[in-house]
């Protein structure tokens, strides 16, 4: 698979036959690996598959990672929703191993199915079909199986006596990539997937020498934003979309209205995209965000040491007065500080919300901003919050707000 064998990887496996022919594949070739599994009971062959792979796995001495969901319910798209739970937890595995890069199984049919989705819908693509390698959600994802096909997966694991599971809703025409998958790439001879390749190789050449910027790019500097070329951020918000799977058709007119919006005084503008993803203007910058990110959360520190969490990290002694955090406050609470409420700075009381101005805080981090709380519930410490800002505090404390 022609990988490099210093790094460490995590292999996304579902226990079908793409993933499983990629972790064989891996095994047998001696890289250095973690597994990383996902069940969202969403079928009733969910728990087959997770014991069959944690199964095979031990066979293998090969650790494996399991995100059990049976209790968490999701709103709005599940495909979406599942998508961010899946890399969200593949990043933790990352962290935790000290791995390099998460390696999925896409292949050729799943190449060719994207391109002719991008074709039906018509949007604006900043590249066809799937890249080889790409950051998505803060993860570096690799994809080695783009040379295969499905059948040829498949064969493979028959051959080898690889152990998967087929997924029955894939068998369906409930989804567009489905009926595509059934209706056309399945039906294609071997010529007509070589020129759909070419096609899509070609179209992909032809817009990366029209372009030379940073295509992964979803910060700027204000003025960076609205001296830029209408085309250039139309490429790099297309993009920053479509890894993430969200297709919509933004013109060259659309970003020309959003930046004649931002030259606007006001510090904070928002400008919707698609769904909860926005453009928002704060103050000296401009940033590409997906509010459904920011999501609730409360976490507590029941006596001093270390947690780790996804979006705090944090170490308090017994007592750390840089903070005003005394043992008798223990447990903490960490949690979002609400704008009306009165925190106390040498003796003078401010409220939240003037504070956060002061600061210059994006207004997209307020709602969401950690407070720390003693256990009568008091407001005792709110982390300060700077653009550019080093914490020469001796406890550890790290807002890890999310990232587009």
């Amino acid at each position: 698979m022609n990988l490099d064998k210093s790094k460490k990887y995590v292999v996304a496996c579902s226990f079908g036959p793409d993933s499983m022919a990629l972790l064989d594949m891996m095994i047998k070739e001696n890289y250095n690996l973690v597994v990383a599994h996902v069940n969202y009971h969403k079928r009733k062959e969910s728990d087959f598959e997770q014991s069959s792979l944690i199964e095979y796995c031990k066979k293998f001495e090969v650790p494996c990672c399991v995100l059990d969901k049976r209790d968490l319910k999701h709103t709005g798209n599940f495909q979406e929703w599942a998508r961010r739970l899946r890399y969200q937890f593949f990043k933790e595995v990352l962290q935790k191993y000290g791995c390099d890069v998460v390696v999925v199984a896409h292949q050729e049919d799943d190449l060719i199915e994207t391109y002719l989705m991008q074709s039906s819908k018509k949007s604006f693509v900043a590249s066809y079909g799937i890249d080889q390698e790409t950051t998505l959600y803060g993860v570096k994802i690799i994809r080695p199986l783009l040379c295969f096909t499905k059948k040829e997966l498949e064969k493979y694991d028959i051959e080898n006596s690889v152990p998967y599971s087929v997924d029955w809703t894939n068998l369906t025409d409930l989804y567009t990539r489905n009926k595509i998958r059934h209706e056309i790439v399945e039906k294609m001879s071997e010529d007509d997937r070589i020129k759909i390749r070419e096609k899509i190789t070609k179209l992909n050449e032809q817009k990366f020498n029209k372009n030379e910027t940073d295509l992964s790019q979803n910060i700027w500097e204000l003025q960076e934003f609205l001296q830029q070329k209408p085309e250039i951020l139309l490429l790099q918000i297309s993009n920053n979309l479509q890894k993430r799977n969200v297709f919509k058709k933004l013109t060259i007119k659309s970003i020309e209205s959003i930046k004649k919006s931002f030259e606007s005084e006001h510090a904070n503008i928002a400008q919707k995209l698609v769904k909860n993803i926005h453009l928002v203007k704060s103050y000296s910058k401009v940033y590409l965000i997906d509010f459904d990110q920011f999501k609730k959360y409360e976490y507590e520190l029941a006596k001093p040491g270390d947690f780790s969490s996804e979006f705090v990290e944090f170490s308090f002694k017994d007592s750390d007065k840089d903070r005003n955090i005394s043992k008798d406050d223990f447990p903490l609470t960490i949690k979002p500080v609400g704008g009306s409420e009165i925190y106390t700075i040498s003796d003078y009381n401010c409220e939240v919300r003037r504070l956060f101005i002061d600061w210059k805080m994006p207004k997209f981090l307020r709602g969401w901003w950690p407070g720390i709380y003693n256990k009568d519930g008091k407001l005792v410490y709110i982390p300060r919050y700077r653009e550019t800002y080093t914490d020469n505090h001796p406890s550890k404390l790290v807002i890890k707000y999310p990232q587009f």
